[in-house]
């Protein structure tokens, strides 16, 4: 079995800054066992270097894709490379962030996200920013998250790393594929999923139509994990 994971809000829970979402080592280490029985990839908008940060080494029996499909890795080496988009000058967005405090602008390989989280204020004034910047500086995609804004400058989301990378690992349709997400970055994993016979499962509470199943919080999401082995 091929098993696709989120992290943020799937692999641990939503935290109100990024690089407070680490992992408890017993965790990591259940998915290092579960990567000996299938095999398992985490799926993540973060670049290698954030994910690093709140996850520490990636296993070898664990691969990882990247930034929306941009990379994908087993353990912590390379082993495809799609990034084809270079992000702009942020220093504008930066300069108009100063006015509202709460904000954290996350550079990432091929795009960037905006995160509002904690920002207390008109979330208008955010998305004015940020769609001020984008006008001036089109991205290929804009993808609307938890709190967050991000704008992809190369062509990839989650689908398309979904798609590589079942590519790159050279799968048949012989395995079942799933995919555990909660957000609608997510979206676009669960459609490519569902098309090739595969089973989406949401992980919240207001599913989008047509999932398979439906994991309340990370708590289930571990207990699901465990049934698989």
């Amino acid at each position: 079995m091929i098993i696709f994971l989120d992290y943020d809000g799937t692999l641990v829970p939503i935290q109100e800054f990024p690089y407070l979402a680490r992992i408890d080592p017993e965790r990591k280490e259940f998915l290092r066992e579960l990567g000996r029985v299938h095999t398992v990839a985490v799926v993540t908008g973060r670049d290698k270097r954030s994910f690093s940060n709140v996850f520490g080494e990636v296993p070898p029996e664990i691969f990882l894709v990247t930034s929306h499909g941009a990379k994908i890795y087993r353990g912590e080496d390379l082993i495809a490379n799609f990034l084809d988009g270079k992000v702009p000058d942020l220093g504008p967005l930066k300069e108009a962030l100063k006015d509202l405090p709460g904000t954290f602008l996350e550079e990432k390989e091929g795009c960037f996200a905006l995160h509002y989280r904690s920002f207390k204020g008109d979330e208008a004034l955010v998305e004015e920013a940020f769609y001020r910047f984008v006008r001036d500086h089109p991205p290929l995609k804009v993808i609307r998250g938890k709190k967050v804004l991000e704008a992809v400058y190369g062509e990839f989301d989650k689908g398309k790393g979904v798609e590589r990378f079942l590519k790159v690992t050279g799968w048949k349709g012989d395995e079942p594929v799933i995919y555990v997400g909660d957000d609608t970055t997510d979206m676009d994993a669960f459609r490519v999923v569902k098309k090739i016979g595969g089973r989406a499962y949401f992980v919240g509470e207001r599913p989008p139509p047509g999932v398979d199943g439906v994991l309340r919080d990370v708590e289930e999401v571990y207990r699901f994990l465990r049934s698989l082995k």
